[in-house]
């Protein structure tokens, strides 16, 4: 490849985890992680697979990132409350000190609250949505169940993505979130097939209206529109966020070069945004909320690694603040992490939201998989969750929707689908 050819920002991630200058899309090409994270639940497997092969140690366990964020309480007759024991014994014999217990919060937010996450750091983790790091510059590699080779090993094997570039102009719209964006894009590119073995690289001026958690909840979804994966730009205020977090650990800020090579470049205008839903079973399903206003719904939840930051909680708050939920509805809140649980509480976020009949859960992934707040029957939901296939939260019978915090909550007081935007008036 010529040495004058221009490389994106996870190229250059890339090349420097493999000891490389450039490097190409579509090259296969060894790297060197900064950090490998994974969660409980295949844990079982690995366990099994570590004593088949006989490994008795990681080859860098200081790199080893454990959260326990899927099951954060293990209920009677349940199989985690022993995965969670087995655990805690296999990291103290591993040597691993970054192990987050029940509680503590998902993966996504452990790496950035933390400062594991920093611009130019490289990451193999077992789930696409990790690409929420981004929002702090950090490149995500999801390899699913294979995330014990690096751990091994201390190197893996990655496929050098192409890149889209895109452009984000103009200013979010009163009721509006970037939550609604990244459902857009979804419903413009993923049955297209426009991202397939792309990294989405989000630039342009808009994107310093964007607060770190809404930049976070863009990267965590766009894993839908088909791509590997999801970086963003770092700006003055993603750089604060990160100095304030690194604890003296170092990072180097990548930017993509002027000629760099991108698939796509494409350009989104938030101006034009509406607050969406997107319908199931799809996840391309999103239409305005106007579409789909006034379906009776069974369940509302605000949480999974899409939606659960700070803001998010303010969000529903603001919509919640002094009204009660319709009595029909049950309405779930699971804040990401301890940090966020805490700042809610000193806020006096959960006092609204126990107030208005909502049930908040200890951080995790909670409802999002089904493992808490199971619908029934044909129950409808709407939810901030990431998926809405049939099935995902209990009966295949159940329609679950999609839609940021300000509309989900807007729903639950209504007890209907419900555009948040009157609720809102004079509130924001």
């Amino acid at each position: 490849m010529p040495a004058s050819t221009g490389q994106t920002i996870a190229q250059k991630i890339l090349a420097r985890a493999a000891g490389r200058e450039t490097v190409a899309p579509g090259e296969y090409v060894n790297c060197v992680p900064d950090h490998v994270v994974t969660q409980e639940m295949v844990w079982p497997m690995h366990k099994r697979n570590l004593e088949k092969i006989g490994a008795t140690s990681f080859a860098r366990p200081e790199k080893a990132i454990i959260v326990i964020d899927h099951t954060p309480a293990a209920a009677t007759g349940s199989p985690h409350a022993a995965t969670h024991h087995m655990l805690k014994q296999l990291t103290r014999d591993f040597g691993v000190d970054n192990f987050y217990g029940p509680n503590t919060g998902l993966r996504h937010l452990v790496l950035v609250e933390r400062g594991f996450a920093r611009p130019g750091s490289l990451v193999f983790s077992d789930e696409g949505n990790i690409a929420s790091i981004g929002a702090v510059g950090a490149l995500n590699i999801p390899m699913s169940t294979d995330v014990l080779a690096p751990l091994l090993n201390d190197r893996h094997w990655v496929c050098v993505p192409r890149t889209v570039r895109i452009e984000l102009v103009g200013s979010l719209p009163f009721g509006v979130t970037g939550r609604d964006l990244v459902q857009a894009i979804i419903r413009d590119h993923e049955e297209q097939g426009t991202f397939l073995q792309c990294c989405v690289e989000y630039g342009g001026p808009a994107l310093a209206q964007l607060s770190l958690d809404d930049r976070q909840a863009i990267l965590a979804s766009t894993f839908h529109t088909g791509s590997d994966t999801a970086i963003m730009d770092v700006d003055a205020r993603a750089l604060d966020y990160v100095d304030e977090r690194a604890d003296g650990r170092p990072y180097q800020v990548m930017r993509s070069d002027p000629d760099a090579d991108y698939a796509a470049v494409l350009t989104y205008d938030l101006s034009q945004l509406t607050p969406m839903v997107t319908v199931p079973p799809t996840q391309s399903g999103a239409v305005d909320v106007a579409r789909v206003a006034g379906r009776r719904i069974d369940q509302a939840a605000v949480g999974s690694c899409a939606n659960n930051r700070l803001d998010d909680m303010r969000a529903a708050a603001a919509v919640l603040r002094g009204r009660r939920i319709a009595p029909h509805v049950t309405m779930y809140i699971s804040p990401g992490s301890q940090n966020v649980y805490a700042a809610a509480a000193r806020e006096g976020l959960l006092e609204v939201f126990a107030e208005a009949g909502a049930t908040v859960l200890s951080p995790g992934c909670n409802t999002c998989w089904g493992y808490l707040g199971v619908l029934s029957g044909e129950d409808v939901s709407i939810t901030t969750h990431q998926f809405n296939y049939q099935g995902r939260n209990g009966s295949t019978q159940a329609s679950v929707h999609l839609a940021s915090p300000y509309t989900v909550a807007a729903s639950a007081v209504a007890g209907e689908i419900a555009d948040p935007r009157p609720l809102l008036a004079g509130r924001l």
